[in-house]
């Protein structure tokens, strides 16, 4: 009798974190971002709330100390899972741009992918507020990278369909720099904050 087996071939690795007992963290993090809206707002994918520089990991505050470690952390972890054995980039060839954002009501981030990176991210403040006449408000969503599928018409195969994301507070997603990805449209009555960053290999 013939044995099969199945080859991922072209998968993609996504890293899902969720930090235990982030209340406090979030809390402080909430207070310093809220902090610095005052600033120049930057608009980039984001269209409608407010984007800060991509200067967060240099703020001067304790919570993003504490943040930075813990990001720094994941990263390596993911690193060695990825790389060949040795290969992996050290702290030092490595910088993380990390930046707020906060969403109101209707506020979205476009279709985008972030160049000249290795890794992207997002680390979710705040809970993303449900809507019942919006299921899609606020999530997140990672789009397949092979265009094909979309001819597939198999929408019940574990190997097709979309990748949404309802972030809580206290979850971290990782994703290669490439892929490509945007914010549904918020519908909430909350802020909806999150710090996203980008991790770029030194030359």
């Amino acid at each position: 009798m013939s044995q099969t087996s199945l080859i991922s071939a072209f998968s993609t690795p996504i890293a899902n974190v969720h930090w235990k007992a982030a209340d406090s963290l979030n809390d402080a993090l909430r207070s310093s971002i809220l902090d610095r809206m005052e600033a120049q707002p930057v608009q980039r994918s984001n269209v409608g709330g407010w984007h800060s520089d991509q200067d967060l990991l240099e703020w001067p505050d304790s919570s993003v100390a504490t943040f930075s470690d813990r990001l720094w952390a994941v990263i390596h972890s993911i690193n060695q899972s990825t790389f060949e054995d040795g290969k992996a980039p050290l702290e030092e060839q490595m910088r993380i741009d990390a930046w707020a954002n906060v969403l109101m009501q209707g506020g979205y981030n476009s279709v985008h992918a972030h160049p000249n990176a290795l890794w992207s991210g997002v680390y979710y403040v705040t809970d993303n507020e449900s809507i019942d006449d919006h299921p899609f408000s606020g999530k997140l969503e990672l789009l397949d990278p092979r265009p094909a599928t979309s001819v597939a018409f198999a929408e019940s195969m574990r190997v097709y369909g979309r990748f949404l994301v309802n972030p809580i507070a206290g979850q971290l997603v990782v994703f290669p720099s490439w892929l490509q990805h945007c914010v549904h449209p918020y519908f909430g009555h909350k802020q909806r904050i999150a710090i996203a960053f980008n991790v770029v290999v030194l030359t």
